[in-house]
């Protein structure tokens, strides 16, 4: 059967696929266990313990070397950089948001099958845990946190891919073949449904060996999502201040100036700010995030990414302001006092009085000329920049698999997004009080000075306020694109020119660009020019797999695409 398996995921649709796994292996098959026939012949399910391996697995997510996934490191870069936060060197993430983006999208169709995947093995944990012997409240609980994460798939498919399948049960072969899609609006209503129950049978905690399952706090986040994606601002606002008042969770501040940075290394998944997170195994559990983080003259790095010099103005500065009014930013000297969090997320090349980003012994440095490590003409969706966030300098070798964490979830987006839904909802409400509760508690542990409600008068300054700071605080952790949709500004966002590093038409300068035909394209302010990017209005939803249509001839493709 396994065989059997094997064939159908190369040559079949994805759904197909994952019926014919589920219906013959389940959650056995994941743990290694027992061979594909347990299940069916009754051997397993036979109590708590078999559940509790079963519920194992499903919190076993995609790992190694697979990427295109709704929650693995590389997925959620290639979500962040889709909304315009940066490239991906084989031009992945941008053909995957632009008016380029086609059925055939090889990395759209993996994220489609790779949730389809996770959600039928969910299914078949719900449908066998029912009449498992054991305690009807650890079943409650359990089959809770299952529905959790189900839902985030479902939520992250419907929210994407808009009318999408929504498989409630274990597929056949011809049900896998033959499902239709549910409208958008019953998807979200499934995800509330599933939630608002989940949140009362979930623990707000868990001991430390059962750390990393679905908590109270992480449903309440997930919901807080649908809403803010609904624009249902009450909702999101009530949900989010009781994970506020439950006084869980906080900013982490272990490290001084350095938590910021620290948080997204190894170990910064028990921090007190982490709501939900993937976990990582040394030698078990593992990815390949920092074989595509690491620039290249840092061990062996792949430097697969380019975040946008669009970005990198964002930061602040030391002085809180942004760089078009504080008074300590220096054009000719742009990376000199700025918000710590762009010195913690990306790697900085030596201009003006900054000596470039130091990562252990290595200078990070991009203007040694053409073709050396990290050069930022090297190829052509290379700009000078590689992020930093995430990488981990006690990592210097087997960079294809390391045991790093993944956050999906963590206090500091509950504080904007609560801030978000009441100026939404309520304007008048926004006071100094809830600016130094949310946005300023942020800013506070990256030294920078907090906002006075006179800086933001109005419900405009308010929304203008927490979307820099959002875009700044969670780069890189796969919601920038979420945030550009569910606003409304991608045609804004992602229809102009991107670039990268500053360049100089000084021939002595270690930043030249060079001249005549060969020299590098720069705009006004001397920036690099190197990604054209174009969104049409359709791309507000993926294209539904040309595989799948293939197969099931009842799925319907998105409006805009062939």
């Amino acid at each position: 059967m396994k065989n059997i398996y094997n064939t159908l995921g190369m040559t079949k649709a994805c759904l197909c696929a994952l019926a014919v796994s589920l219906v013959t292996t389940g959650c056995s098959d994941l743990l290694d266990k027992e061979p594909p026939s347990a299940i069916s012949d009754g051997s397993f399910w036979t109590g708590e313990g078999d559940a509790m391996l079963a519920l194992t697995g499903c919190y076993r997510f995609q790992t190694g070397w697979s990427h295109d996934d709704f929650a693995t490191p590389q997925g959620l870069l290639y979500l962040d950089f889709a909304g315009g936060n940066g490239t991906e060197k084989e031009n992945f993430s941008t053909l995957m948001a632009s008016s380029n983006t086609v059925a055939t999208n090889s990395n759209l169709r993996w994220y489609w099958g790779n949730a389809y995947t996770q959600i039928a093995k969910y299914n078949t944990f719900l449908e066998n845990i029912t009449d498992c012997l054991m305690e009807e409240s650890k079943k409650e609980q359990w089959s809770a946190e299952v529905k959790c994460l189900r839902a985030y798939f479902f939520l992250n498919l419907a929210f994407y891919y808009k009318d999408v399948p929504m498989p409630l049960k274990t597929l056949s072969v011809d049900e896998a073949n033959s499902i239709s899609q549910t409208p958008q609006t019953e998807v979200y209503s499934q995800v509330e449904k599933d939630l608002k129950t989940a949140i009362d049978l979930l623990p707000v905690q868990y001991s430390s060996e059962e750390y990393g399952r679905f908590t109270r706090g992480a449903a309440k986040v997930l919901l807080s999502r649908l809403y803010l994606a609904q624009e249902r601002w009450v909702d999101a606002a009530t949900v989010l201040r009781s994970v506020i008042d439950s006084g869980i969770y906080e900013l982490d501040r272990r490290n001084g100036e350095d938590s910021y940075e620290k948080l997204f290394q190894i170990g910064g998944e028990y921090s007190p700010e982490i709501i939900f997170c993937i976990m990582g195994i040394k030698d078990l559990y593992t990815n390949s995030r920092y074989q595509y983080l690491y620039p290249e003259a840092a061990y062996g790095g792949w430097h697969q990414f380019s975040p946008y010099n669009e970005l990198v103005k964002e930061y602040f500065c030391a002085d809180g302001k942004d760089i078009k009014t504080s008074e300590v930013y220096d054009e000719n000297d742009p990376y000199v006092n700025r918000d710590l969090r762009l010195y913690a997320s990306i790697f900085l090349p030596p201009l003006g009085s900054y000596e470039g980003t130091k990562y252990n012994d290595i200078i990070y440095d991009c203007f040694k000329g053409a073709n050396t490590a990290d050069s930022y003409n090297k190829f052509a969706l290379f700009n000078g920049y590689c992020p930093k966030k995430g990488c981990d300098p006690s990592i210097t070798n087997n960079l294809g698999s390391t045991p790093t964490y993944t956050p999906i979830m963590r206090y500091a987006e509950v504080l904007l997004s609560y801030l978000e839904a009441v100026n939404e909802s309520q304007p008048n409400a926004v006071d100094q009080n809830l600016l130094d509760l949310t946005i300023n508690d942020i800013r506070d542990r990256v030294k920078l000075v907090g906002i006075k409600k006179t800086d933001v008068a109005t419900q405009e300054l308010v929304r203008e306020a927490v979307r820099k700071e959002r875009r700044v605080e969670l780069a890189f952790e796969g919601l920038r694109y979420y945030d550009v949709l569910r606003w409304g500004i991608a045609e804004k966002e992602l229809n102009h020119t991107f670039t990268g590093v500053k360049l100089s038409d000084d021939p002595q300068a270690r930043n030249y660009r060079g001249s005549g035909v060969t020299a590098s394209p720069v705009d006004e302010d001397m920036y690099y020019q190197f990604e054209k990017r174009t969104w049409s209005a359709h791309n507000r939803y993926f294209p539904i797999p040309q595989n799948d249509l293939n197969v099931n001839k009842n799925l319907k493709q998105n409006e805009g695409y062939n």
